[in-house]
């Protein structure tokens, strides 16, 4: 019997959604990014809960005994237009957008007073917050992530938490048996291309092909997918390269995005136990791109009305782009958003100045940029490139729970 394709499998989990939960008997399996839902949530979270479903065919997956294996999206619907790759990816497998699952679309199909029926899979985070934290947080059955272990959940099995640079490469190792191709195998159904292409997407934005910062999981990983999907095709590294070039292509495509939608679109947030919280926004434009197209002081009232929006202590802005002469780079913004969030945002900033390599931005194209100690308002240029949000996080979090 042919295995059912990923397409499949997703319209089969949306239908099951639509027709409502609440009357379900059996056990839920929910398989969830975290709250940036970007492409490496989206994609080790489908196909985990893809391979999970297979699970009689891969003996190393435990998770069994389930009437349904929800994966879903950690936004709400209206954000998915926020994520220009993810629609690229989406059509390259044929996939239709309303067949993914958004979380106010499973939240509104279960019936909230018996959540001992839902199972909790965390993939790209270990921590389960907000509303789906406070419903299924003492679920979780199952992690595999690649940020800072906060030593939560220590029954799920597996609980991998590796520093890879992309979660999704954790998968890939995890079901190796059903990634490995052996010699003899000489043609490889579109099916499991298909899962390999969805794979190997957030791999290659995350490791800037392999020329960045990747480990040694994530090139494995990408030496498996892409012997699945280069299976009977000529020039696989030419491939390889094409693919990366129209993924960052599509994710840098935020010229028509109003500047909130930027600060939203690739966003985390943590609510200390000390009530204090911050929040981290990371974008792919330049931080002079940004000012360039909003003007200096429309930028600081974006922050400021964000920060209100979001009841933020603190705040943080990152971007990693590529520049025309200097090549790869990254910008760190930081701001104070509140009287509880004065003193410990100023620690951070002199152990992120040391930390994180931190130059005080110099104004080059005259947008009128400005650090103001007395506003607490900082920006730098950031000269330790391997400093991503999961290694910045980390670091605020510390001075925040102070």
């Amino acid at each position: 019997m042919t295995a059912k394709s990923i397409q499949q499998f997703l319209a089969a989990a949306k239908a099951a959604v639509q027709r409502g939960l609440k009357s379900t008997s059996g056990k839920i399996l929910l398989v969830t990014g975290n709250e940036s839902a970007d492409l490496d949530s989206f994609s080790s979270s489908v196909v985990f809960a893809y391979l999970t479903d297979l699970h009689a065919q891969y003996t190393r997956c435990k998770l069994s005994g389930y009437d349904n294996i929800i994966p879903i999206l950690n936004i709400p619907r209206e954000e998915v237009s926020l994520r220009p790759e993810l629609h690229f990816v989406l059509a390259r497998l044929r996939i239709p957008e309303s067949d993914i699952i958004c979380k106010d679309e499973f939240l509104s199909s279960i019936d909230r007073s018996k959540t001992d029926k839902v199972d909790v899979v965390l993939l790209d985070h270990n921590n389960l917050l907000s509303d789906l934290g406070d419903l299924f947080g003492k679920n979780v059955v199952a992690i595999l992530d690649h940020h800072a272990d906060e030593g939560l959940n220590n029954s799920a099995e597996p609980r991998i938490i590796v520093p890879v640079e992309s979660c999704t490469s954790l998968v890939v190792n995890y079901f190796a048996d059903y990634f490995r191709i052996s010699p003899e195998e000489l043609s490889v159904s579109n099916e499991k291309k298909d899962v390999a292409r969805l794979a190997l997407a957030p791999i290659l934005v995350d490791t800037a092909n392999l020329k960045s910062k990747e480990t040694q999981e994530d090139k494995d990983a990408v030496a498996m997918l892409m012997k699945i999907i280069s299976s009977g095709i000529l020039g696989a590294s030419d491939g390889q390269e094409s693919y990366y070039v129209e993924l960052m292509t599509a994710k840098r495509s935020i010229d028509s995005f109003g500047l909130r939608d930027i600060l939203r679109k690739d966003y985390k947030e943590w609510l200390e136990d000390n009530g204090v919280r911050a929040g981290i926004s990371s974008s792919v434009k330049s931080l002079a791109w940004t000012v360039k197209k909003f003007g200096w002081n429309e930028f600081k009232k974006g922050i400021e009305s964000w920060a209100t929006e979001r009841k933020l202590d603190a705040f943080v802005f990152m971007d990693s782009f590529q520049d025309p002469k200097e090549g790869y780079r990254r910008d760190l913004l930081i701001a104070v958003c509140s009287e509880k969030g004065d003193a410990r945002v100023r620690k951070f900033v002199d152990a992120a100045q040391i930390e994180f390599e931190l130059e005080p931005f110099s104004d080059e194209d005259g947008l009128g940029i400005q650090n103001n100690d007395e506003e607490g308002l900082w920006c730098f240029k950031q000269h330790n490139l391997k400093a991503s949000r999961k290694q910045v996080a980390p670091l605020i979090r510390q001075f925040m729970q102070e």
